[in-house]
């Protein structure tokens, strides 16, 4: 008789297992941020047991940093090539607005891990929007107020706060753009000129 390890799956298929623990990851961290989310409380949301988000991630940190790697690594359409400065970091901030507001939990996981996420997620590598705009305000040929990465992180957190703020005046689930969301994310260009040094 084979013995089997504490919290594994006895049927169904571990990577569809492992995908509905990490949407339900997702929402609790994206709703209650890391210290307010629980094991319990996603194991109830993926219909599991505590046991087998266990086997799957061994703790709630490293489901914490699954999530977030999933959630940040994402493709990000790369746009704004060959223009001028100032429209090139602008096409890049709309295409990122347009990509977070199809991504709707990213916004809050960012802003809730920059805020209380624990010490030790720390080294989460760059998320690739990050990485985008670090590399699009790198490449442009003009002096800029801060280095380009600290340019970029506070360019997101504009950006991230904007969609937060208009998710929640419009709900999670409409699709729909407001016209406060198009003036918020009219402003969120308007703010990464600025801090670039553009406007």
């Amino acid at each position: 008789m084979q013995k089997r390890g504490v919290g594994r799956p006895r049927d169904g298929d571990p990577a569809e297992t492992r995908r509905g623990i990490l949407l339900a990851a997702e929402e609790s961290f994206a709703t209650s941020g890391f210290v307010g989310a629980t094991t319990r409380q996603v194991a109830a949301r993926a219909g599991v047991n505590v046991a087998t988000l266990h086997y799957h991630f061994g703790n709630k940190e490293k489901l914490y940093r699954a999530v977030l790697d999933a959630t940040a690594m994402g493709d990000v359409p790369i746009s704004g090539k060959g223009k001028a400065p100032a429209e090139r970091l602008s096409s890049v901030v709309e295409t990122l607005w347009d990509f977070g507001a199809a991504h709707p939990s990213l916004a809050r996981l960012s802003l809730l891990h920059r805020l209380a996420g624990p010490a030790s997620a720390a080294e989460v590598p760059e998320d690739s929007r990050a990485a985008l705009l670090t590399r699009t305000l790198a490449d442009m040929d003009v002096k800029t107020p801060f280095p380009p990465r600290e340019a970029a992180r506070v360019i997101l957190a504009f950006l991230d706060s904007a969609l937060v703020a208009s998710q929640s005046e419009q709900g999670l689930d409409d699709a729909r753009p407001s016209a406060a969301a198009a003036a918020s994310r009219a402003g969120v260009v308007a703010a990464a000129l600025r801090v670039s040094g553009l406007a």
